[in-house]
C-alpha cells in the first residue's frame, strides 16, 4: 500500500482570501496532475489559519439568516463573501483555527459523508484530550457539546466543505479563543432551533487556550484518521 503524505502549511494570520487562492492554487494543481495521469499521492495540502472576522455565505445561505443589512455588516466589523461550499453563513475572525485540507480522496475514500465525519472526528479527539465530550451530528453538521443539565447542544466546530473532482477544499472552523459578539448578527449555519448555541474552548475551560498546542493536537489525529504522514 502506498504512503499517502499531507504537506502542512501553518499559514498564521492571512486574509481569507488569500487563503481561497491558496486552496484553488493547490486544487487546480491535483486535478491538472489527476487529467495527466500523474501520481497525487504526495500532492495533499493541509492550511491552518486564522482569518479577519468575515461571515461566508455557503450554497444554502439565506438572506433572513443574516439579522442586519448586507450593508451594515463593515460598520460592526465583519467583512463578508459568497463562496462555493455546502452550508449556510458561517462566520470566521481571530482566535478561531480554520483548517483547509486540499485532498485527493481518491488516495484516501470516494466517500463525502466519511471525510466529513473525517473532519469531525479529528476535532472530538483534540477536545478529549481537553477533557470535553463531543460528538458530530449529521442533522446540523458539525462537533457539538451537550449541557446536561440545560439540554443545551453547543456547536464548537463548523464543517463545510467543497469537491471537484473528487479533490477537496474548504473545511471546518474550530471556536478556541474567538470571541462570540459577532454571532448575533446572523443565524450560525442556519441553525434557529431554541436548544442550540454555539460557543468556545475558552468558554468551555474558562481560560485561555494555545492556539499552537490546538493545532499540534488537530495534525496528531488528523494523521491518525486520515492514515497519512504530515510533513
Amino acid at each position: 500500500m502506498k504512503q499517502i503524505t499531507t504537506t502542512y502549511l501553518n499559514q498564521g494570520k492571512i486574509p481569507y482570501q488569500e487563503a481561497l487562492i491558496k486552496q484553488r492554487d493547490v486544487r487546480n494543481r491535483i486535478i491538472e496532475h489527476k487529467h495527466l495521469k500523474i501520481d497525487t499521492s504526495m500532492d495533499n495540502v493541509l492550511i491552518l489559519c486564522e482569518h479577519q472576522p468575515i461571515l461566508t455565505f455557503g450554497s444554502s445561505a439565506k438572506e433572513s439568516e443574516l439579522l442586519i443589512s448586507k450593508e451594515k455588516l463593515s460598520e460592526v466589523g465583519l467583512d463578508h463573501i459568497d463562496i462555493k461550499r455546502g452550508g449556510a453563513i458561517t462566520f470566521h475572525g481571530d482566535g478561531q483555527i480554520v483548517g483547509y485540507p486540499i485532498l485527493d480522496l481518491e488516495n484516501f475514500k470516494t466517500d463525502i459523508r466519511w471525510y466529513v465525519r473525517g473532519l469531525a472526528e479529528v476535532i472530538i479527539r483534540s477536545l478529549n484530550d481537553y477533557g470535553i465530550n463531543s460528538y458530530y451530528d449529521e442533522e446540523f453538521p458539525g462537533v457539538w457539546l451537550k449541557d446536561d443539565l440545560s439540554g443545551m447542544k453547543k456547536k464548537i466546530c463548523a464543517v463545510g466543505v467543497h469537491l471537484s473532482r473528487w479533490v477537496t477544499n474548504h473545511g471546518f472552523a474550530f471556536n478556541i479563543n474567538n470571541s462570540l459578539e459577532y454571532y448575533k448578527y446572523f443565524v450560525p449555519c442556519g441553525i434557529a432551533e431554541a436548544d442550540r448555541t454555539v460557543t468556545t474552548l475558552q468558554n468551555e475551560l474558562n481560560k485561555t487556550i494555545d492556539i499552537e498546542e490546538v493545532k499540534e493536537k488537530i495534525l496528531l489525529y488528523f494523521s491518525i484518521v486520515f492514515n497519512t504522514e504530515l510533513k
